[in-house]
């Protein structure tokens, strides 16, 4: 089993060429703080949650042939970690009820008990993450409108810096590269990937590339934009997995933001 290290989801606006270039006190700095303190926001107040999920794991061969593939069906969760941990906020965990349609004995087992043929352990937790304001100046950016800019959203590219000087940026591979989407005014992410170089993936057994599209989830009076599906493969492309997350609720044992969920530990 791969792991896969948090991955910086940036909030950029159009015309963003390089951190550096931004002044104090011009509007584009203000709101590409605004897009930061959005994001804190959101890792802040993002509850515990259970999702359905389907993974589609595969090991292709060189000649493009599907060497093996399964298929599970069960329960993602995302528990917030007790004490909390604000750089690393949730746990992961998944349990099975189906592989390739069938149901298991038991009722249900744990991810790992399947032996999928590529699975990447920590992608949705992740993926929600966002990188904190120190890590800003590690990156070079660029930015460009999507569909010549009438959605209001932004293609944001991030690459780090070959010589940061912070010690801080020193946790970040060189040669990671990151890709978002996002809307300008709200900083709402849509799609983000991240790919690291190849070597660094097999060193640090993570995932090589990962991706990850956003879609609206209700919970309560509150609207948050969580992974749909999301994606991920080696640097041969021959390993390689497929989520799809539905049916999200709110787990009950976390109370902090609708206090009328009341504490059973269980989904609601």
């Amino acid at each position: 089993m791969k792991r896969l290290a948090a991955l910086a989801l940036f909030l950029a606006a159009s015309g963003l060429q390089s951190q550096q270039a931004l002044q104090p006190a011009s509007p584009l700095q203000a709101l590409v703080d605004r897009l930061y303190a959005y994001a804190d926001q959101y890792r802040a107040t993002l509850p515990s949650l259970s999702c359905d999920e389907r993974i589609v794991s595969e090991i292709m061969g060189y000649d493009g042939k599907i060497k093996r593939r399964v298929q599970v069906d069960g329960t993602m969760r995302e528990l917030r970690k007790t004490p909390p941990d604000p750089f690393d906020p949730f746990s992961e965990q998944h349990t099975v009820a189906k592989v390739n349609g069938k149901r298991v004995r038991g009722g249900t087992l744990n991810v790992e008990e399947v032996n999928l043929p590529y699975f990447i352990q920590g992608i949705f937790a992740n993926l929600i993450g966002f990188h904190h304001e120190e890590l800003k100046d590690c990156f070079v950016y660029s930015a460009s409108a999507v569909n010549d800019g009438k959605a209001g959203e932004v293609q944001v590219e991030v690459d780090r810096k070959p010589e940061p000087v912070a010690a801080a940026c020193r946790s970040i591979l060189a040669g990671t590269h990151y890709m978002v989407i996002a809307d300008a005014e709200t900083g709402r992410i849509v799609h983000s990937e991240r790919t690291i170089p190849s070597g660094a993936s097999e060193q640090n057994d993570e995932a090589y590339f990962a991706s990850i599209d956003y879609a609206p989830v209700q919970f309560g009076d509150r609207i948050f934009w969580l992974p749909a599906q999301s994606s991920a493969h080696d640097a041969t492309d021959t390993g390689r997995m497929e989520s799809v997350y539905s049916n999200c609720h709110r787990y009950g044992s976390e109370v902090r933001i609708m206090p009328d969920v009341p504490q059973t530990g269980k989904p609601q």
